[in-house]
């Protein structure tokens, strides 16, 4: 008799020590973007934009300018708009809520979720 293997999903268990996140929302506003984050806008989900860089609207208080790879011209939108996050890449640190030793990882916020509280291997 063979079991049937489930399967594979993100797990935020890390081999350096065990990771607590909590999932982001479907929806984020867009000052949460960073450069390479790809993301969709709520009236277009099937296109994925990625995210090249964001800085503040010079002349609108509020707004943000997002250069999209592949994109010439900036796109404009107020920092509370809501966007669909697909990936969002990151480096963190975090502390060991034990011990406190540091550890860096990265990891993929959409899929990991937001880290929360770590724990070492040493645990």
């Amino acid at each position: 008799m063979s079991a049937a293997q489930n399967p594979s999903a993100p797990n935020p268990r890390q081999a350096k020590g065990f990771l607590v996140t909590l999932s982001i929302p479907p929806t984020v506003p867009a000052s949460r973007l960073h450069r390479c984050d790809v993301f969709a806008l709520p009236e277009q989900p099937r296109r994925a934009l990625t995210l090249d860089g964001v800085r503040p609207h010079p002349a609108l208080a509020g707004r943000l300018l997002l250069d999209l790879h592949g994109v010439t011209e900036p796109l404009t939108l107020s920092s509370s708009e809501p966007v669909h996050p697909l990936s969002m890449p990151r480096r963190v640190t975090m502390a060991c809520q034990v011990c406190g030793a540091a550890t860096a990882m990265s990891l993929d916020l959409v899929a990991y979720g937001e880290p929360k509280t770590w724990v070492c291997r040493l645990h």
